[in-house]
């Protein structure tokens, strides 16, 4: 059905707009005095310039136009207007004041004229056809108006369509995914029924609900079949109270009587098949009441728990098997340390007398005499073996964890030096071409350890390279690392043992000779020790005969300024009175007579309470105690001769000992003793102490020979 069009309403918008054009402006007065009843707007023009310009502005309902003019006439203008699209189909009315003929007026129509008027024109006549274009104009332009409303409308009609055929393929969609959701859920809810099932009866588990008036239950399984008992042995209703364990029928009563009370019912208890057997079984439910709040039935579960139970005395009895053997093992390893302490004791002891009696007849003899080089043997010999039983104590204190670092900034270069100078000076490296390249470097460690790690690269280097080889000792910065390495040109190392040479008790070839010797113990100290200093530690070699090299790679810090120490003015700490406590006969009169040597006055005892009573006698500079003493021990000693008033500054106490452990240290520390020194006692080592006395310092540490 077609709109209804208002046609006045819609003209009334904008008055239709009429151009008139005359080179006569009175003609133009005259036309436009003709056409004012018309109630239309009136654009003039005087020359065809002026009408093209006025065609430009503005869109009219009709030309008048003058057929001659001045200049461009009025058939060249109509040819131009309606070569231009926008004026194309604007009526054009001719007015002529001369008698036209048949061509001009073929000429006229052929560029678009609607018709001609003759001057004078009549005026009703102009405007009645003047009148039919402002009508047409009108309608014209407000069936477009009507067109350009209805092609909206169907445009929005058109996007409502489709917005409801999104929307209806959204809902369709929609539709899909929850038909699909909801098969998937039906699926998994098939499923998890399924689960619960295989679970159920996995877990030997029974569900069941209880009528209290009846005594009836309903269950989901058979019980007898899931929980081991005959057929028909629990009677008609199922019940497995009528298998309670007689101990257990107090148990379940009383769960019962509680659930009736509060709702919730739990209960574990034993049951007691036919054949004497027991299951252990566990119920765990819920009472449901009436609508009067009475108590209507019980809904629950029973599950067979009689593999728990096994497991858990399984368990309880491994673990105190676990507890019996651990507690074994303990005591095992206290054994072990007593054991170790008591031989370190008794081995230090003789080692200690042997060590002062060779620094004794080192002492009288010359070095150029016959037996000089006997007494290098002994005293070489003698070092090796306390260094073999020094390794050994401090490998099971490793692996037990019982070595405590004591870090300190450490100048590795001069430690490395000294430590090379001690075997140089011993003739430990005598029988080697050695070098040493040393790069300023300092670490945070443990000054001991550090030592213990050199000596135990160098002795490796030493013991496995023939007599006229080479050994080169390098120290250099890293980035931030400290790297260590030794070098030397012995047997090397075969390429399957590489892995393995830090392993304890691992050695190379192990010939019958055994002209190497040692137990394989120094490289796993070594490891160990450079492991708690956060360092690592490799070997490398090209296989036997082509020596090898061991790397120790230790985290390093920036260098610390050198303190400047004192040395002391003698070379001897000669002149003390030194009273010396040791309950060994052969070990105190060495020790006499080896101080003795070196110019001090000594005095000795053989017991705890007769070192007492000497020490307040004669207050000596110095007092040497063994521990290990008959009587009062030599940590009581120290506490009593502390208590009388004699501080560290007036009476220097030494611990000589065969107990060497960092808690023999503390403890010989807190007893009062300002030095521990372990069995055997190194001569030099003994004078830089007594030195260190006369000097003013004094010295918390545990000494090794070297």
């Amino acid at each position: 059905m077609a709109p209804d069009l208002d046609i006045e309403s819609s003209g009334a918008l904008e008055r239709p707009k009429v151009l008139i054009v005359d080179d006569q402006a009175r003609n133009l007065d005259v036309l436009e005095a003709m056409l004012e009843p018309l109630a239309c707007a009136f654009v003039r023009a005087e020359s065809a310039d002026e009408a093209l310009l006025c065609l430009l502005r503005h869109d009219f309902a009709a030309i008048v136009l003058d057929i001659r003019m001045p200049g461009m006439g009025g058939i060249e203008l109509a040819t131009l207007i309606k070569q231009r699209k926008r004026s194309q189909h604007v009526p054009i009315l001719f007015l002529t004041a001369h008698v036209v003929d048949e061509e001009d007026v073929i000429r006229g129509y052929g560029v678009g004229a609607v018709d001609y008027l003759s001057k004078p024109i009549n005026a009703e006549i102009l405007r009645s056809k003047v009148g039919v274009f402002i009508e047409l104009f009108r309608k014209t332009r407000a069936l477009g108006a009507m067109n350009e409303t209805l092609q909206r409308e169907v445009a929005d009609r058109e996007e409502a369509q489709e917005a409801l055929r999104r929307a209806n393929q959204q809902l369709e969609e929609r539709v899909q995914e929850r038909t699909a959701e909801l098969t998937r859920v039906h699926r998994g809810v098939a499923e998890n029924e399924l689960r619960l099932r295989l679970a159920i009866e996995v877990a030997s588990m029974g569900a069941w609900e209880w009528d209290l008036a009846s005594g009836g239950m309903a269950w989901s399984t058979d019980p007898e079949s899931l929980f081991g008992f005959p057929r028909g042995s629990l009677g008609p209703d199922l019940r497995l109270q009528a298998a309670l364990h007689p101990e257990d029928k107090a148990v379940v009563e009383q769960a019962i009587a509680v659930a009736l009370d509060t709702g919730l019912y739990q209960a574990e208890y034993r049951a007691v098949r036919p054949d004497r057997s027991l299951v252990w079984l566990t119920d765990r439910g819920r009472v449901i009441f009436d609508a009067d709040g009475r108590p209507e039935r019980m809904a629950g579960i029973t599950r067979n728990i009689t593999p728990e139970r096994q497991a858990a005395q399984e368990r309880e009895k491994l673990l105190r098997d676990a507890q019996e053997a651990r507690d074994a093992a303990q005591a095992g390893n206290r054994a072990k340390d007593e054991f170790l302490a008591m031989l370190s004791h008794e081995l230090r002891n003789p080692l200690n007398v042997i060590a002062m009696g060779m620094s004794i007849l080192d002492s009288a003899g010359r070095p150029g005499d016959q037996l000089a080089r006997t007494r290098q043997l002994i005293t070489r010999q003698l070092r090796h073996l306390t260094s073999v039983m020094d390794d050994l104590l401090d490998i099971a204190r490793v692996t037990t964890g019982r070595i405590a670092l004591s870090r300190q900034p450490v100048d590795l270069s001069a430690t490395v030096d000294r430590c090379l100078a001690a075997l140089a000076d011993t003739g430990r490296l005598a029988r080697h071409t050695w070098k040493q390249t040393l790069e300023p470097v300092w670490i945070d460690g443990d000054a001991t350890r550090i030592d213990q790690i050199i000596m135990n690269l160098m002795t490796n280097a030493i013991r496995f390279t023939p007599p006229g080889g080479s050994i080169t000792v390098t120290l250099a910065a890293d980035r931030d690392e400290a790297v260590l390495s030794v070098a030397d040109t012995g047997v090397g190392i075969e390429a399957e043992l590489l892995p393995r040479i830090f392993d304890l008790f691992v050695q190379g070839d192990r010939s019958s000779d055994r002209a190497q010797g040692g137990l394989g113990l120094g490289l796993t100290l070594v490891r160990s020790l450079t492991q708690m200093h956060n360092g690592t530690v490799a070997a490398d070699s090209d296989g036997p005969g082509r020596g090898a090299t061991l790397t120790v790679r230790l985290p390093r810090i920036p260098p610390m300024a050198r303190e400047r120490v004192r040395q002391a003015g003698a070379n001897v700490a000669a002149g003390r009175r030194i009273l010396a406590v040791e309950d060994n006969a052969d070990g105190r009169e060495l020790l006499r007579r080896m101080l003795e040597i070196q110019g001090h006055e000594v005095y000795d005892a053989g017991d705890g309470e007769s070192a007492v009573r000497m020490a307040l006698e004669l207050r000596p500079d110095t007092v040497i105690v063994d521990i290990g003493l008959p009587g009062i021990d030599g940590y009581t000693v120290a506490q009593r001769l502390r208590a009388a008033g004699h501080s560290a500054a007036d009476m220097q106490l030494i611990a000589l000992t065969g107990y060497g452990t960092a808690e023999d240290r503390r403890r010989a520390a807190e007893a009062g003793f300002d030095v521990h020194l372990t069995k055997p006692v190194d001569h030099d080592i003994l004078e830089r102490v007594l030195m260190n006395r006369r000097s003013g310092a004094s010295s918390r540490q545990e000494s090794r020979p070297s």
